[in-house]
């Protein structure tokens, strides 16, 4: 430099200096700038960004140098959260320069809020190359948790820098995991050293377990050595932790006991297979044994040399004609639906019929018809013994004609049960309700589930029916099974007795039956007339009771009682007789006969028979009752049948019983009118010593007729309770008067009993 370059410079220097000493004339104050800048800038004249406390401010140029800046420091990645915070910038501007500047530098990305550049994403590929390199393997979902960044992102930028910064292969089955060619191997390494140790099958939860590899590569490894065939051994099942691994020295010692097991016992047990590790036990033996004929039973698998036994057995049993129960036979692994299979399969082959029975005992169609031919001795005695017994007669009588009818007065018998029966049949043939007549059934059940009963309950001859036909059983299994007991081959095995009897029951049964027809035919039809007989002479005993009953009353009072009683009782025996005379003639008739339909059945009738029962009719449908009984002995001997002289001696035990019946059923009712209808015929009885047949609308002729014979207290409650009953059944619409009748009846209940249950107490003496 010369000196007056030198020179020069001192000069400016001098006069900078004196030009930073000096004070400006003119000064502008805050306030000023401020109003300068914002004319500026509302005048676009100038591009600036105010900072967040307003004091300062800077254009977007300097703001994008000092972000470049602060990313620098940073390390290539700063959040733009942080960035508003460092600069005092709010946020949007700085995400708008932001996004300017990314626009036009390719270098720099924006990722979830986050600035980098291209010096950080070469940073991560380098320390994901590291841990490569440490660990062998990595997971990009890992990757997220340690650098905050998208898995995306993460993938994308190892796959672009893959074979250039990150030196690893990306596994085939998930594109998130890459791993190194040197931990490859060394699993590899790990993997076949241990599947070439294992000498037993086990599974590979626990081979992983020990070797300490990552399931996934595991398998990927696996399935590499199995293609080149350097693993000793077969995978069963799936891949997973469920999958067993069985060596191959394991299978050819497993193959090895097989064999020769099945040559020395002929057959092979499920279950051990299964304890040497076959899962499918069925299915090995099939594929192991292609050329054999093995029979896949429930527990086992069989081959020839126990089916041709069993085969040798059964035809033994159909040539001796016996039977040969094959479970004792059988080794002791064999149950029994096992030896059922066998048996089944061994009879489809032979020729000859051979049965079942308890699943293991083949029985030969020979031997089942000597039994059932020595069971027969039985059947026969069964036939004859219940034919003799009287019995099936009675079956078939209650099958064929179901009587229905109102039974009054009953024969004299020593049991207790039988007078019983009387009481309750007479009571509920005199009883009755308001207007209606009460009647019951008194044909006997005694079948129950089609086997005789002999010693049933009161209740069940009452309350059973006879509904169709039900067959009989003569001869039951318990009884077909004790006769076949008696055999010691057969009682050796058991429940083989028990399905013997089951299954020959049936046809003995059957031939037991027919038997008993046979010989039932020739007594059939008279014990069938013999019933009808009986019963139609207790209809005529009853109508002569009730008779002498009615004639008890005034005149007056006979005549409505009288036809009353033939229209029920009186009909009862015309229809009975008639039906009787239909079957005897061969003739179809309904099962309620009406006043038309008798008379179309006169018409068909012969004349021998016509006559009489037309005579019967007649007077029935009449209104005295010594003409109906002046025509019955006929009417009966035209069908064959005798009626009986009647027995005066009889009479005063059959009103008894007649009492004592209704009085059972008084205390068992609590319906007011019944009640009412049971205490007039009690109190009838008793003042008379005679039974009456009557209707609820007679009731008040009896009380009428009572007046005389009762105590007044008495008769007066019993009128007031009939005039309440009147009440009741007239107030029909009236329902608060039905109920105070209703109400006032069943107070007075006990009291109307009482009157009937201490009758001495209320007759007069004098009339009684």
């Amino acid at each position: 430099m010369t000196s007056v370059d030198w020179e020069e410079v001192k000069r400016l220097a001098a006069d900078f200096q004196k030009a930073q000493l000096s004070s400006t004339l003119q000064k502008l104050s805050e306030r000023n700038c401020i109003e300068i800048i914002t004319t500026l800038v509302e005048n676009k004249l100038l591009d600036i960004i105010f900072t967040n406390d307003g004091k300062e401010y800077v254009t977007p140029q300097h703001l994008g140098k000092e972000i470049k800046d602060e990313l620098y420091i940073h390390g290539g990645k700063v959040s733009l959260v942080e960035l508003a915070q460092i600069l005092n910038v709010s946020l949007s501007q700085v995400t708008k320069v932001v996004t300017e500047i990314e626009r036009h530098n390719k270098g720099l990305k924006v990722i979830l809020g986050q600035l980098i550049d291209k010096s950080y994403v070469n940073k991560i590929a380098e320390e994901i190359n590291d841990k490569l390199v440490q660990h062998g393997c990595i997971n990009v979902a890992e990757l997220t948790l340690t650098y905050d960044l998208p898995a995306e992102f993460l993938q994308s930028v190892v796959e672009k820098e893959l074979g250039k910064i990150i030196h690893a292969t990306q596994d085939s089955q998930d594109p998130k995991v890459f791993y190194t060619e040197s931990f490859i191997a060394t699993n590899r390494a790990k993997i076949r050293g241990a599947l070439s140790a294992i000498t037993k099958p086990t599974p590979l939860s626990a081979i992983l377990g020990q070797c300490a590899i990552p399931e996934r590569i595991f398998f990927s490894i696996l399935d590499g050595l199995q293609e080149i065939k350097q693993v000793p051994g077969v995978v069963t099942g799936k891949q997973g932790g469920n999958s067993v691994y069985i060596p191959t020295i394991y299978s050819k010692s497993q193959n090895d006991w097989v064999e020769n097991f099945y040559k020395q016992n002929g057959y092979l047990e499920y279950d051990a297979l299964a304890r040497l590790g076959i899962s499918d036990p069925a299915s090995f033996v099939k594929r192991h044994f292609p050329d054999e004929n093995i029979v896949l039973l429930k527990s086992v698998a069989t081959g020839t040399v126990i089916t041709d036994q069993v085969d040798a057995n059964i035809e033994e049993a159909v040539a001796t004609g016996f039977f040969v129960d094959l479970y004792p036979l059988l080794p002791s692994v064999f149950s029994d639906e096992d030896a059922e299979i066998l048996l089944k399969q061994a009879t489809k082959k032979t020729k000859a019929n051979v049965h079942i029975f308890v699943k293991t005992v083949a029985v030969s169609d020979a031997f089942l018809q000597t039994l059932n031919k020595s069971l027969e001795v039985l059947a026969d005695k069964k036939a004859r013994e219940i034919v003799a017994s009287g019995k099936w007669i009675q079956y078939m009588a209650e099958n064929k004609f179901k009587f229905k009818s109102v039974v009054l007065v009953t024969e004299s018998k020593v049991s207790k049960r039988e007078e019983r029966r009387k009481k309750a049949v007479i009571g509920k043939a005199g009883g009755g309700n308001q207007g209606r007549e009460t009647k019951t059934k008194s044909t006997k059940k005694k079948y129950l589930q089609g086997r005789i009963q002999e010693n049933e309950s009161d209740e069940e001859e009452t309350n059973q029916t006879a509904v169709g036909r039900v067959e009989i059983i003569l001869i039951s299994v318990e009884d077909v099974k004790a006769e076949i007991a008696k055999d010691e081959n057969v009682s050796m095995i058991e429940e083989l007795a028990g399905e013997l009897a089951n299954h020959l029951q049936p046809k003995l049964n059957k031939s037991a039956l027919l038997l008993a027809e046979q010989l039932g035919q020739t007594t059939s039809k008279t014990a069938i007339l013999s019933e009808i007989e009986e019963r139609l002479n207790v209809l005529v005993a009853n109508v002569r009771i009730f008779d002498k009953g009615v004639k008890q009353l005034d005149k007056a009072d006979q005549a409505p009682l009288t036809k009353y009683l033939l229209k029920s009782l009186g009909l009862d025996f015309v229809t009975r007789i008639f039906k009787l005379a239909a079957q005897q003639n061969m003739l179809q008739v309904a099962e309620n006969l009406t006043t038309e339909t008798r008379q179309k059945l006169l018409l068909e009738l012969p004349t021998d028979v016509k006559e009489p029962l037309t005579a019967v009719h007649k007077a029935a449908m009449g209104d005295t009752v010594e003409d109906f009984l002046n025509t019955v002995d006929s009417a009966m001997a035209a069908c064959c049948l005798v009626l009986k002289k009647y027995d005066k001696k009889k009479e005063k035990p059959q009103v008894l019983a007649h009492r004592e019946a209704l009085l059972e059923e008084l205390n068992a009712t609590q319906d007011p009118a019944l009640v009412l209808h049971l205490v007039t015929s009690l109190l009838f009885t008793a003042v008379t010593q005679s039974a009456l047949h009557m209707s609820g609308r007679h009731v008040s002729s009896i009380l009428t007729f009572l007046r005389k014979h009762l105590e007044s207290d008495a008769m007066s409650i019993l009128s007031r309770y009939h005039d309440l009953v009147l009440n009741l059944l007239q107030s029909a619409s009236d329902e608060n008067a039905k109920m105070d009748a209703s109400n006032a009846l069943k107070e007075g209940l006990a009291d109307i009993k009482n009157i009937a249950n201490n009758f001495k107490q209320h007759v007069k003496m004098d009339k009684s």
